[in-house]
């Protein structure tokens, strides 16, 4: 490329180079800096805070509540990856059969969800969930004569992963299926030469061949459950309790909530060195040959 090419280049890129900067760079750089000092929302140290160094974080360290939540988090993350992968892969296998009936229904039923917005996703999903018989899934099991239950009270963390599954198993099922058919069909057609059973094909040949692509969407799903906040939020606002506070509500409460923007902040960096400890990770596992 010339030096004219360079130019009209960075020329071209530097409209969205500058929102990068004002919404992502600069926020991410205060919110670094508010992490250690006392900032309030409201009262005196709204306006008269000062820089108090690695306080904040050393106070998380003994916020049995943080712990909570982090705990919480991980769990949410792990049985959220498991249910997703399972029914991406069950998902991207079926529509995998070239003359499967009615494809294009089952793909705009499973994709749907990821086109409507996480709190309209909670307002749909209280509904569901409902207590006594308001709720559609009590009625539902109420023809088979069980009695209602209140969903989000007694199985809170539950019901947040089902509702989960339902939101995001249809991304994981586009980048299963497209790697399932990136698959050269001389492979396939040579393990069932060799006798490879249907679950053999699947366990020894196209999840091998498709590693990268799994790891990619584990590394995006993982980092999208970590800061979780607006599917949960709507639907149990972190309750009953404290039993499903993420922690990404724990970041709101701390932070708009009990007005503690300093102590809120010092938590969001915390889940912030998280998720890119593991992202790390999954990059190092893309570059592992198994």
């Amino acid at each position: 490329m010339t030096r004219a090419d360079n130019r009209l280049f960075f020329l071209l890129l530097s409209p969205a180079l500058l929102l990068i900067a004002v919404f992502t760079l600069l926020p991410g750089l205060w919110a670094i800096y508010v992490s250690f000092t006392d900032l309030a929302l409201a009262g005196p140290k709204a306006l008269d805070y000062t820089f108090v160094g690695v306080r904040n974080y050393l106070r998380l360290l003994t916020d049995e509540r943080f712990y909570n939540s982090l705990w919480l988090t991980l769990q949410y993350t792990f049985f959220t990856n498991l249910g997703q992968f399972v029914l991406g892969l069950s998902a991207a296998l079926i529509l995998g059969r070239r003359q499967l009936r009615g494809q294009n229904w089952l793909v705009a039923i499973i994709v749907l969800p990821m086109v409507i917005p996480g709190i309209t996703q909670a307002l749909i999903w209280s509904s569901m969930l409902g207590a006594k018989e308001f709720g559609t899934l009590n009625r539902l099991v109420g023809l088979f004569g069980m009695e209602p239950v209140l969903w989000t009270r007694t199985l809170p963390m539950l019901s947040i992963v089902l509702v989960n599954f339902w939101n995001n198993s249809g991304f994981a099922m586009i980048l299963f299926l497209a790697g399932l058919q990136s698959i050269p069909q001389e492979v396939l057609e040579a393990a069932t030469i060799d006798g490879a059973s249907p679950w053999q094909m699947l366990v020894r040949v196209k999840l091998p061949l498709i590693r990268y692509v799994v790891l990619l969407w584990l590394l995006l799903n993982t980092i999208g459950c970590l800061g979780m906040f607006d599917l949960v939020f709507g639907l149990t606002r972190g309750g009953p309790g404290n039993a499903t506070e993420l922690l990404g509500i724990y970041v709101y409460n701390q932070g708009f909530q009990y007005f503690e923007l300093g102590f809120g902040s010092a938590a969001a960096m915390v889940m912030l060195l998280l998720s890119l400890g593991l992202a790390l990770l999954y990059v190092r596992l893309m570059r592992v040959e198994f």
